[in-house]
């Protein structure tokens, strides 16, 4: 085909040559250079996306590129020579719009496009323009006029492009976070039976996606086994094997996943990922009880792949399965250390090692609290903190959600101390809450909490975990609350007039007895502590009758509450001497060097002048005659 096109070509060009003055000469030669060149890069673009798993994150080579730049200026050189040939001109645009597309210049080739549509809409490339420019709006990440500029092609299931349309309108869906709406497009994809085989392959890889993402394991399952994958890449197969073996796993079904994790195992095209897919059937195998055969297929790999991500994960398996299966610490250690050997800059190393740390950290605080129990009158308090810390080991670096909670409820029920045990209840009634999803178990353990330690702030929590209006106080509220109408009424008494003395008198009085009570009933908070600084204020306003009892209360502060706001303050108060750094000594130290070393230099100056023999002084000059200035200007101005 290309080849008489090529000829047809040839013989226009020479007729041409031979029919001096003829105008479309020069249109011929461009469009022919335009298209060959066309065609080259398309032939390179097909070679490329054949060869790659993933063709819409490939990008064109340099000499791919070149071959459109060249298409480009060869059609915008034609649009220059013949802008009123309607025909000539439409197929140059088209070709500069499909040019810019393959580079990947979605800007460039959205206005191209419109340029088509606005001049060129009746033209038979045209439908191409609508869904081409719908695609590359959405490639240049405008998905709101993508959708709108997709409506013609979706509208008419006769447009050739309907199908690809709806895969495009599936992916909209999905970057608007609708993905029901994405679902919708593509199982009508599927419906039609007009669509191609590959088409529907396709639809039935984005679907199996977007339920698995919904955990609809058996809707993913049948989409990623469906019959028109196979018609699809190696890198989707092998993705859509993998998805569906996982599906099993969710499910539960281990022993199944496995075997589906053999069938690819022993699939050549995929022998890449065959230590990935051991180790995935040695989990797999594990899940489903069958232990011996996990171990066999484990110490295959650490076989067969030493030294590997693959090895550290198997490690990590194995001292998983004797932490919580057999609760042999020792031997959890031990694999967990050779999980960290394997392959130190994993993930899976890291977080052996994480576990083999908390491991040895527990161990050595069971010990520890052994010990404890052993004593003739046992630390109880320590002992009660040392499980405390066992149970957030349990819970955060070792994964074991039910020994954390054994540990809380010995504590809880057995524990003295009721700091301690309020502390293990909340945490109990937390993670049935947030670890264990138990929200029924949760909300009775919260309420217990409200019941049973009412105006506390882990009350005040678990009103606020349970939705609930959190109408608990602590002291700390309850002080806050008071300070606050005693700030009131010193306002109220600050704002009077004072011609009316009695009356302010009066109501500082009563701020004063507020503040007073307030300290004597909460005198370890912050409000309290604040009170008690007021006093002193207070005081202060009468020096005459009661500067004594100011001075006494900043000496409370001062010794009391010294690292408070107030009692700061209270320290500076009655330090009244004048304090230096030791910034301020250097300067001043400095400043007295440099005014030793002024005088020291005029010093020896004078000196030198006094030791000057007679005839070494210069005689004062003295003018002859007084110089008689003449004031012959009237201004300033007059100096011009």
């Amino acid at each position: 085909m290309f080849r008489m096109r090529y000829m047809a070509y040839v013989l226009i060009i020479f007729a041409a040559f031979v029919l001096d003055g003829c105008t479309c000469c020069a249109y011929l030669n461009h469009m022919f250079n335009a298209e060959r060149i066309y065609d080259e890069a398309t032939e390179m673009r097909t070679a490329r996306l054949d060869s790659v798993s993933d063709p819409e994150s490939s990008m064109p080579s340099s000499e791919e590129s070149m071959k459109y730049d060249k298409v480009i200026e060869k059609g915008s050189r034609v649009l220059e020579r013949f802008p009123k040939n309607k025909k000539r001109t439409a197929e140059a645009v088209f070709l500069i719009g499909e040019s810019f597309r393959h580079k990947g210049e979605w800007g460039k080739a959205i206005i191209k496009y419109d340029e088509f549509e606005r001049y060129f809409a009746d033209h038979d490339s045209m439908r191409t323009v609508e869904y081409q420019r719908a695609y590359c709006l959405y490639k240049n990440l405008e998905y709101n006029i993508s959708r709108f500029a997709l409506e013609p092609v979706v509208a008419d299931k006769k447009h050739p492009y309907y199908f690809q349309g709806l895969n495009l309108l599936s992916l909209l869906d999905e970057r608007s976070e609708h993905p029901d709406q994405a679902i919708e497009a593509l199982e009508a994809v599927l419906a039609d039976t007009a669509g191609t085989p590959f088409m529907k392959g396709k639809a039935h890889f984005r679907l199996a996606g977007l339920y698995f993402k919904k955990e609809n394991w058996d809707k993913a399952r049948e989409h990623y086994t469906a019959k028109e994958i196979e018609l699809l890449n190696t890198r989707e197969r092998q993705t859509s094997g993998e998805q569906a073996a996982e599906c099993l796993i969710n499910k539960k079904e281990y022993l199944k996943g496995a075997d589906e994790y053999k069938a690819l195992y022993k699939n050549p095209e995929y022998e890449s990922k065959q230590a990935e897919y051991l180790v995935r059937i040695g989990e797999a195998t594990l899940l489903g009880g069958r232990y011996p055969d996990a171990f066999v297929i484990f110490q295959k790999v650490n076989t067969e792949h030493p030294k590997s991500q693959f090895a550290s994960r198997s490690y990590f398996n194995l001292g998983d399965y004797e932490q919580n299966k057999t609760l042999d610490y020792e031997k959890a250690i031990v694999y967990y250390d050779s999980s960290f050997i394997s392959r130190t800059i994993c993930e899976w190393a890291q977080k052996s090692r994480e576990r083999r740390d908390a491991l040895r950290r527990l161990l050595s605080m069971r010990k520890q609290n052994d010990n404890v129990k052993k004593d003739s009158i046992p630390n109880m308090g320590r002992f009660f903190g040392t499980e405390f810390q066992i149970a957030e080991l349990f819970l955060f670096k070792l994964s074991e959600v039910d020994s954390a909670l054994a540990r809380l409820t010995g504590i809880i029920e057995n524990a003295d101390d009721s700091v301690k045990v309020l502390r293990a209840s909340y945490a109990r009634a937390f993670i049935y809450d947030e670890f264990k999803g138990d929200p029924d178990t949760a909300e009775e353990l919260y309420k217990e909490i409200i019941e049973k330690y009412p105006n506390t702030e882990y009350a005040k929590q678990a009103q606020a975990n349970l939705g609930m209006k959190v109408t608990m106080k602590t002291q700390d509220d309850q002080a806050r609350d008071m300070y606050m109408r005693a700030e009131s009424l010193w306002t109220v008494a600050s704002e009077m007039p004072l011609d009316q003395m009695d009356l302010v008198d009066s109501a500082y009085a009563n701020a004063f007895y507020v503040f007073d009570s307030l300290y004597q009933q909460y005198p370890g908070t912050d409000a309290g502590v604040q009170a008690l600084y007021m006093k002193a204020v207070y005081y202060q306003m009468n020096p005459e009758l009661r500067l004594d009892s100011a001075t006494a209360i900043y000496r409370t502060l001062r010794d009391k509450y010294g690292r408070t706001p107030w009692g700061q303050y209270a320290a500076k108060v009655l330090n009244n001497r004048r304090t230096n750094t030791d910034d301020n000594l250097e300067r001043l130290r400095k400043r007295v060097k440099q005014s030793l070393e002024h005088i020291d230099k005029l010093s020896e100056q004078y000196y030198e002048t006094l030791s000057k023999k007679p005839e070494e002084k210069q005689a004062e000059v003295k003018s002859k005659e007084d110089e008689i200035l003449e004031n012959t200007y009237n201004s300033m101005y007059d100096f011009e």
